[in-house]
């Protein structure tokens, strides 16, 4: 079980499943990865019917945290 105290230099892994356009996925890279590392980022695949146009994508990312945060 986590502990309640929060401790200097924690981390913390994120696991995302990303649905959008193509630029927003982009950028959305981005924006995790300037937040911490990238571990793993999926191929982002198309969908069909209503959501054509738009891509799912897995990105699992760490990022850590300083005490208080």
């Amino acid at each position: 079980m986590p502990s309640a105290k929060p401790r200097a230099n924690a981390s913390l892994g994120l696991e995302v499943w990303a649905i959008g356009g193509w630029d927003e996925l982009v950028g959305l890279r981005s924006q995790l990865a300037a937040a911490g590392r990238l571990i793993e980022v999926g191929n982002p695949s198309p969908l069909v019917g209503p959501d054509a146009g738009r891509y799912r994508q897995y990105i699992r990312v760490h990022v850590r945290s300083r005490e208080g945060t």
